[in-house]
């Protein structure tokens, strides 16, 4: 674990959970997330009491200040810059995500220019971060952002953005393959794929992932605790390889365990669009989730987006 960053995410089964007293649910053993594409390691942990999502990433940020959680879940270079900033007692463990990040057009077919209307979310972090060093400064200057995904999927769906009519937007799955499968959008018909940022990436700095959600572990309680933190690892996965290589396993549980409303409310998607996304014959594991024995190397890539800050004392 000292020499490479496991690329996944998870927590304890119930089984585990019950090993304390009176099967009281400890801080140690919690984790909060924000909802999309990171939670889906998560398909198993929904009746564990241990799982918790929010939607605003902002809320989720703010508890990397807390010892609310024994594990955050958040933007792996914004969790690492609040924690240096902060004094903060935790440590990134894992990247999550290797890049799921696509540039929409709404009746576009080519490349965007610095007089189209552009809304892009979650300003500053790693998905604007590589937009922005893949479309350079014009086009950035060109661009209007919304606080997470969710909102980026409503500026989608409506084609609109505070009135105007909008041209591209940038959004992650699963909210791309579910905007482009709903025929309730005022958008559904007009949608094009323009790009996948991580194949541009690739194509910029012969880099294959971008790093994206980073699970945070409370260095104290890693401390106090750390068998059972180890074990998650090993869970975790586990869990990821389902989801990339058995990903019907995945919806079953998911579908036993909560119906559709209930799966989208805590998950931020459906069992069906999780399959469908990761099942998809064009791009298979569209969730980017990455598998245990793959790496991303932290430090090239925040070298290619002229970042020197040195954040390994921050890394478990």
């Amino acid at each position: 674990m000292k020499n490479k960053l496991y690329m996944a995410l998870g927590l304890v089964s119930l089984t585990l959970v019950g090993c304390t007293s009176n099967n009281v649910i400890e801080k140690y053993q919690k984790v909060y997330s924000p909802a999309g594409a990171p939670t889906l390691a998560f398909y198993d942990q929904s009746k564990t009491g241990t799982f918790e999502t929010n939607t605003t990433p902002a809320n989720v940020l703010a508890q990397l200040q807390t010892d609310n959680y024994g594990m955050v879940v958040f933007d792996f270079y914004n969790g690492l810059k609040s924690i240096k900033t902060n004094s903060s007692h935790y440590k990134l463990a894992k990247i999550l995500t290797g890049g799921n990040l696509y540039l929409v057009g709404i009746n576009k077919t080519t490349a965007p220019t610095k007089d189209d209307y552009i809304v892009s979310f979650g300003q500053n972090l790693i998905p604007d971060i590589v937009y922005k060093k893949i479309y350079g400064e014009e086009i950035a200057a060109a661009t209007h952002y919304v606080g997470a995904v969710a909102d980026a999927q409503g500026v989608l769906t409506s084609g609109l953005h505070e009135g105007n009519p909008v041209d591209y937007v940038l959004i992650a799955q699963p909210a791309l393959y579910a905007t482009l499968n709903n025929k309730s959008a005022a958008t559904y018909g007009m949608l094009n794929v323009i790009a996948s940022l991580r194949a541009e990436w690739k194509t910029l700095t012969g880099q294959d992932a971008i790093p994206q959600a980073g699970l945070f572990v409370n260095t104290g309680y890693y401390t106090e605790h750390k068998q059972f933190f180890d074990d998650q690892f090993d869970l975790i996965d586990e869990r990821i390889d389902t989801c990339i290589n058995d990903p019907l396993t995945m919806k079953q549980t998911l579908d036993k365990d909560l119906d559709a409303d209930s799966q989208k409310t805590l998950f931020g998607f459906t069992s069906q669009i999780a399959y469908n996304v990761q099942t998809s014959e064009a791009s298979p594991n569209g969730f980017a989730l990455v598998s245990g024995d793959e790496t991303v190397d932290i430090k090239e890539f925040l070298t290619s987006v002229n970042v020197t800050d040195d954040y390994s004392s921050y890394i478990l």
